[in-house]
């Protein structure tokens, strides 16, 4: 009750660190994996940002250096002209003979004057463009001054003013407006373009910049400029950042590679300490197998009925010593099964009959509630087998334990049978368990394995019984035979060459 109600009183900060706290320690792996991958994006975002700004600080800074020698040479070619050699000559026959008609529409009537100064700046820029000679122009300039590189261009008309008698100047074009009786296809951004396909002239690519005019009545002004620059300028500037970029690469490989070895070592620290704890587990399952016969073997023996039974004592005796040297045993291996790569057996002569049913009886002796019937059909003939008698019960028992462990019916049914032909003995143990996938059968003798984790949260062990069961096969140079199906059970087959 006090504890209620100091709960109530909590604060809400409180709440929430408890709340934080709790699934902090629930879930510290998810925890590490968000709060690291957060961190690594916002890294790399830091370091996108730093690298997108040096980029643009140099594109905004790019100069080519070939453009001075192309002012120079173009300038020339121009002299007393306009656009390109011819180019005022094309513009005088069309527009000077209507200077004063534009002059006298733009006193009297400004719409006529809007319609009629279009149409005859339309047919201009249709001319102009036409037989524009800039293609030819650069081209020569170019081979004059070795200029190898890819350009693109721009020749582009800005503006356009007519004077009229009284010296006063007139826009019939300005850059900044779209006109609705121009070529809309020659409209770009920056203004009529005469030549050249370069999306986006700045003034970093500009090579010329004019405004000719002459100060005489009914004549016009111009403004045009000519933009140049290479087609691979973007790699031009990031051959300029190729440091930069090459550091900024080799820093964050450096920082995943860093992050996914510690995330690694993480990994492996968390697993070993997973495996510490169930390999106790294992460790005490084993343990137990031998104490438990031990026990109901001696209690048995203290039984009154049981005392006066010789028969019955001797057998007995016999669990209790072949158990607890089975225990002395494991004291002395058990420990090693986890690192052990290879297993080297003893291998003595053994009736295969006898020592199976042995391993039945100590085997069947753990059910007291008689859950587990086990079906033993021994071979017709007495075989004699050379094994590792430690190791090959261990190999029954752990194969015998999970036809156990992985099976929900009420009574589980076992059935072991030996037999043989000309070359082979088989020793087959079939259970009528949950079974097992194909998928899950390519991993069974993994080390660490473990089928079915739903089910497996409630029964002990460590993953390594069944890969103790192939390392004793291959150590014996036998093989074994797993055939097995979802709900309809396991059989191990195990081959003895004759």
């Amino acid at each position: 009750m006090i504890r209620k109600l100091w709960s109530l009183r909590k604060l809400p900060s409180e709440r929430i660190y408890l709340f934080f706290r709790n699934f902090f320690m629930r879930h510290p792996f998810k925890i590490y994996i968000t709060t690291s991958v957060i961190c690594f994006l916002v890294l790399a975002l830091v370091q996108f940002i730093l690298v997108y700004n040096t980029y643009d600080l140099l594109n905004r800074r790019f100069y080519y250096e070939k453009k001075n020698k192309i002012n120079e040479e173009y300038s020339k070619a121009i002299t007393n002209d306009k656009l390109f050699p011819g180019g005022q000559a094309i513009v005088d026959s069309i527009l000077m003979p209507q200077v004063k008609n534009l002059e006298a529409l733009y006193q009297t009537d400004t719409t006529k004057f809007q319609t009629y100064s279009q149409e005859l700046l339309n047919d201009v820029f249709h001319k102009l463009k036409a037989q524009s000679t800039t293609d030819s122009l650069m081209r020569v300039i170019r081979q004059r001054n070795n200029i190898t590189d890819s350009l693109r261009y721009a020749l582009t008309i800005l503006k356009i003013d007519i004077m009229t008698g009284d010296r006063r100047y007139i826009n019939i074009y300005n850059s900044r407006r779209k006109y609705k009786l121009i070529d809309d296809s020659m409209q770009w951004s920056d203004g009529i373009r005469i030549f050249g396909d370069l999306k986006d002239p700045d003034d970093r690519s500009q090579v010329l910049g004019l405004n000719v005019s002459t100060p005489v009545p009914y004549t016009y002004a111009m403004q045009f400029s000519l933009h140049a620059e290479p087609y691979n300028r973007r790699e031009m500037v990031f051959r300029q950042m190729r440091l930069m970029l090459t550091m900024s690469l080799l820093s964050m490989f450096a920082i995943i590679i860093l992050f996914f070895i510690t995330m690694r070592n993480w990994i492996k620290q968390k697993h070993l300490s997973d495996v510490k704890t169930d390999f106790i587990n294992n460790i005490t399952h084993e343990f137990h197998t031998p104490l438990s016969a031990i026990m109901v073997a001696n209690k048995n023996i203290q039984n009154e009925k049981i005392l006066d039974n010789k028969v019955a004592i001797r057998s007995l005796s016999e669990i209790i010593d072949r158990q607890s040297h089975r225990l002395k045993l494991l004291f002395g291996q058990v420990l090693d099964l986890a690192t052990v790569d290879k297993l080297f057996v003893q291998k003595t002569p053994q009736h295969l009959n006898m020592r199976v049913s042995e391993i039945l009886t100590d085997f069947s002796i753990r059910f007291s509630a008689s859950n587990v019937q086990i079906d033993f059909k021994p071979a017709e003939t007495d075989m004699v087998v050379e094994l590792d008698s430690f190791h090959f019960t261990t190999l029954m028992l752990n194969i015998l334990d999970n036809a156990v462990k992985y099976n929900a019916h009420p009574v589980k049914e076992l059935v072991v049978m030996i037999n043989n032909d000309n070359e082979h003995i088989y020793i087959t143990i079939t259970d009528d368990g949950i079974g097992m996938s194909k998928d899950t059968l390519k991993h069974i003798f993994e080390k660490f394995y473990r089928y079915q984790k739903d089910l497996t949260q409630n029964t002990k062990g460590l993953g390594l019984g069944l890969h103790y069961v192939k390392q004793c096969i291959d150590a014996h140079k036998w093989k074994l035979k797993v055939d097995s199906e979802v709900g309809n059970g396991t059989t191990f087959v195990i081959v003895i060459p004759q």
